[in-house]
């Protein structure tokens, strides 16, 4: 199911529902990870295009950080984490991508916006959690945890580094 744009945005609420959707069916109450991981990749892909071409549409700049882009980069940080949630678990997709696992935790870690909300605050711990199990390495963890955290969730940057992200994602 592709997610419409209407009038310049991406489709947040269907996008939510849809990723909700597939957590729920495959993740949560019967851990198909591969069949999760096969509905979370095409609409990872069509956010990470559509984020694309929309930056590129403003010359290289991220957008001004508002309520939509907030709704956005809340969104796709957390369908970064789902696919790589999804993917650790498909054993046969880590042992061919554990880069790639390695890469969507770490930027689900960096665009998560409004970290200091009980919710986005939750599910950070649980993507260093993941992190730590990915890499096996402390210190990649803390690292992570600490650059995340100087952060402090503001939503230009989590912009700004999903949009460095995404520039490599595509480009590789």
């Amino acid at each position: 199911m592709e997610i419409q744009v209407i009038r310049d945005h991406l489709d947040i609420v269907k996008l939510q529902d849809k990723m909700n959707s597939i957590v729920f069916d495959y993740l949560d109450t019967s851990n198909n990870y591969t069949k999760a991981m096969r509905e979370l990749k095409p609409l990872y892909l069509q956010v990470i295009t559509y984020y694309k071409e929309h930056v590129d549409g403003l010359a290289g700049e991220v957008p001004t950080a508002n309520t939509y882009w907030h709704l956005f980069i809340d969104c796709s940080a957390k369908l970064s984490y789902f696919l790589a949630a999804a993917t650790y678990y498909s054993t046969n997709e880590l042992q061919k991508m554990p880069d790639k696992v390695e890469r969507l935790l770490t930027i689900a870690a960096y665009s998560l916006p409004s970290i200091e909300q009980e919710e986005n605050e939750g599910f950070l711990t649980a993507i260093f959690a993941l992190y730590r199990e990915v890499v096996g390495d402390d210190g990649k963890t803390t690292a992570l945890r600490e650059g995340v955290l100087a952060q402090k969730g503001a939503v230009k940057q989590c912009l700004q580094q999903f949009k460095l992200f995404v520039d490599k994602e595509i480009t590789e």
